[in-house]
C-alpha cells in the first residue's frame, strides 16, 4: 500500500513538473522582456535621459569654495627718495586667502530654457527607443516561438515518413525472403529508409537549433527544450488601408523621427540665443592675508562679503554664431528629409509584407487540402504496395508528395504568421 502511494506521489510530481515546463508565447515574451540584455540597455539609456531632465542644472547657480597659500623666499633691495639703500636677504613673504563664491547666470538669451526643452525631447526619444526595442524583441520572440512549433510539426511529419519507410522495408524484406520481388527493390527500400532516417536526424537538429535561438532571446539555458506545445493561430485578415493609417500614426520609427524634427527645431532656436547678451550675478565671502616684510606695508589683511552683476554683450566672435545658426538650419532640413525617407521605407515595407501576408493566406487553403489528399493517398499507396499492385518507385513518389506538401504547408503557415507579426510591428500594434 505504501509503495503504491509512493508511486502515485512520484507520478503526480512528474506530471506537475512536466506541466510546469510548458511555456506559452506570452510566457516567453515576458521572460525575454525581463532578462534580455538589449532591453536592459535601452532602459538604462532612458534612465540617463530622465536623470538629465530632472537635474535642472541649467537653472541653478554654481557655489564653490577657494583656498590658497603661498610662501615666497626672496632677496630684496629697497631705495628711498634720498638714495638710502636697504637690503633684505632671504625674506619670507606669505600670502593666504579663502573665499566662498556663488555665480548665477540670470539671462543667457533663453538658452537654458531651450536646453531644458532639448532634454525633454531627448527623454521622449529614449522612451520611444525603449518601446522600439520592446516591439522588436516581441516580434523576434514570436517568430522564434512559432519557428519552434513549425520545426516540431515537420519533425512529426518526418517521423511519420520514417515509420512508413520501415513498413515498406519490412514488406519488401518479407517479399524478398519468399522471392516475390528482386533484390534490387529490397535494397532500394533500405536506401530510402536510410535516407529518411538521415532526414529525421537533420530535422531533430533543426528543432534543437530553433530552441537555441528562442532561448538566446530569453537569456536562459540554451539547451532547454520541449516546452513549446502550442498551436499557430492566424488573426482575421487585416485591411490594408487600416494598416497603413495605423502605421502613419503609430509606427515607432516614425514617432522617433518626429521627435528628431522637434529636437532640431529646438537646436535652431538655441543657436539664435547666442546673439543675445548674458547677465551673471555673483556674490560671496572673501578672506585674504598677505605678509611682506620687505615692503613699506608689512601686512595686509581683509575679509567681507561682495556681490555684483556682470553683463557680456556679444560683438564679434569670429562669425561662430552665424555658422552655428546655418548648421542648425541644415540639420533641421536633414531631420525633415530623414522623416520622409523613413516614412517611405515604412510604407514600402508595409506594401511588400502585406502582399506576402495575403498570398500566404491563400496558399494555406491549397496546401491544407494538398496535405489532406497526399496523406490519404499515401495510406492507399501503402496498401497497394503491400499487395504488390504498386512498385517501390511509384510508392516513393507518393512519399515525396506527402512530405513536400507538409513542408509547403508549414512554410506558408510560418510566412503568414511572421508577416502578420511584421504588419503589427510596422503599424505600431505589437504591444
Amino acid at each position: 500500500m505504501k509503495y503504491k502511494l509512493f508511486c502515485s506521489f512520484c507520478l503526480f510530481i512528474f506530471l506537475f513538473s512536466s506541466k510546469a515546463q510548458i511555456l506559452t508565447l506570452n510566457d516567453c515574451v515576458q521572460k525575454a522582456l525581463e532578462l534580455n540584455y538589449g532591453i536592459q540597455i535601452a532602459k538604462n539609456d532612458e534612465n540617463i535621459s530622465r536623470v538629465n531632465l530632472k537635474s535642472y542644472s541649467v537653472f541653478l547657480p554654481d557655489i564653490y569654495g577657494d583656498a590658497n597659500h603661498r610662501s615666497n623666499y626672496a632677496n630684496t633691495i629697497r631705495k628711498d627718495a634720498n638714495g638710502n639703500e636697504t637690503s633684505f636677504n632671504n625674506i619670507n613673504a606669505l600670502t593666504a586667502g579663502a573665499s566662498v563664491n556663488l555665480n548665477w547666470r540670470i539671462f543667457d538669451g533663453l538658452s537654458m530654457f531651450f536646453t531644458n526643452s532639448k532634454n525633454k525631447a531627448l527623454l521622449d526619444i529614449s522612451t520611444l527607443n525603449t518601446v522600439l526595442a520592446v516591439e522588436q524583441l516581441i516580434a523576434n520572440v514570436s517568430a522564434a516561438y512559432y519557428n519552434v512549433w513549425i520545426q516540431s510539426k515537420l519533425l512529426e511529419a518526418t517521423e511519420n515518413i520514417v515509420d512508413i519507410s520501415i513498413q515498406r522495408f519490412n514488406i519488401a524484406d518479407s517479399k524478398y525472403q519468399i522471392g516475390s520481388i528482386s533484390g534490387l527493390e529490397y535494397r532500394q527500400s533500405k536506401i530510402d529508409l536510410n535516407a529518411d532516417s538521415s532526414q529525421l536526424m537533420l530535422q531533430h537538429q533543426a528543432l534543437t537549433n530553433a530552441y537555441i535561438s528562442l532561448n538566446t532571446l530569453m537569456t536562459k539555458d540554451l539547451t532547454k527544450e520541449n516546452y513549446v506545445q502550442d498551436t499557430l493561430i492566424l488573426l482575421p485578415l487585416f485591411n490594408y488601408n487600416q494598416i497603413v493609417d495605423s502605421a502613419l500614426q503609430n509606427n515607432t520609427s516614425l514617432l522617433i523621427n518626429q521627435k528628431g524634427i522637434k529636437l532640431s527645431e529646438i537646436e535652431l532656436k538655441n543657436s539664435l540665443s547666442q546673439f543675445f547678451p548674458t547677465l551673471d550675478f555673483s556674490t560671496g565671502y572673501q578672506y585674504s592675508n598677505a605678509k611682506t616684510p620687505a615692503a613699506m606695508t608689512t601686512q595686509n589683511m581683509s575679509h567681507g562679503f561682495y556681490w555684483g552683476f556682470t553683463a557680456r554683450i556679444p560683438i564679434f566672435n569670429r562669425m561662430e554664431t552665424i555658422r552655428n545658426n546655418k548648421i542648425a538650419k541644415y540639420q533641421l532640413q536633414n531631420a525633415e528629409l530623414q522623416f520622409k525617407d523613413v516614412e517611405l521605407n515604412v510604407l514600402s515595407a508595409l506594401a511588400e509584407l502585406y502582399n506576402i501576408y495575403k498570398n500566404n493566406h491563400v496558399l494555406l487553403v491549397f496546401e491544407m487540402e494538398n496535405v489532406e489528399i497526399t496523406s490519404e493517398t499515401l495510406e492507399i499507396a501503402l496498401e497497394k504496395y503491400r499487395i504488390g499492385s504498386l512498385s517501390g518507385v511509384e510508392f516513393r513518389e507518393f512519399q515525396r508528395s506527402y512530405i513536400e506538401a507538409v513542408k509547403r504547408l508549414m512554410n506558408a503557415s510560418y510566412q503568414a504568421k511572421v508577416s502578420e507579426i511584421g504588419l503589427q510591428l510596422l503599424s505600431g500594434q505589437l504591444k
